[in-house]
């Protein structure tokens, strides 16, 4: 088995955890009053008549791999500090990836810095999901453009190695990510 490909999958998964623990850190799905500071969430579906390769319709958060859609209830939460903006999209109880999170950290205004799309399951052979890109490792790349508050984030990451062929080595897959910010918490 390569492990090099296993080393970057592992990064690209803990920087993937990085960013939703700093995201969620940040998030309430609490119940609050208008005047109340609790962290804005915005919930948006991923099953837009947005194409393939093409921003969802102004305000929806969605994410494709490879050009098809993951179709999900996401919870939207975007949250700045210094200069990274770390951006989420999380459905807890995905029917097809149970615990999915598709996340991006961005550096400055426009250098991606790592993608990661996880779930709980739904990857081969009874395995978690899992697609990952980290700045500067090889096999993969990013780009981000803005329009308001809203990133488009395109790409192409590393998948996780099926444990069941290891000689397969990794896949590589296209993304097409777009968070919708209702508002940005420290920004």
């Amino acid at each position: 088995m390569n492990t090099k490909s296993i080393r970057l999958t592992t990064a690209a998964l803990a920087a993937t955890a990085a960013t939703a623990m700093l995201v969620t850190g940040c998030s309430s799905n609490s119940s609050s009053s208008p005047s109340s500071s609790a962290a804005p969430t915005t919930s948006a579906s991923a099953a837009t008549s947005a194409a393939p390769g093409t921003a969802a319709p102004a305000g929806k958060s969605s994410a494709s791999v490879d050009g098809n859609a993951l179709t999900a209830d996401f919870t939207t939460t975007c949250a700045k500090q210094g200069g990274t903006l770390a951006l989420a999209l999380t459905d807890t109880g995905n029917s097809t990836y149970g615990q999915l999170s598709v996340s991006a950290a961005i550096a400055g205004d426009n250098t991606v810095q790592a993608v990661g799309i996880a779930g709980s399951k739904g990857g081969q052979n009874g395995m978690p999901y899992a697609v990952g890109y980290g700045n500067g490792a090889p096999g993969g790349s990013a780009t981000v453009t803005k329009s308001g508050d809203t990133y488009h984030v395109t790409g192409e990451g590393v998948g996780a190695p099926d444990l069941t062929n290891p000689t397969a080595g990794v896949k590589n897959s296209k993304f097409d990510i777009t968070f919708a910010c209702s508002s940005i918490v420290g920004g």
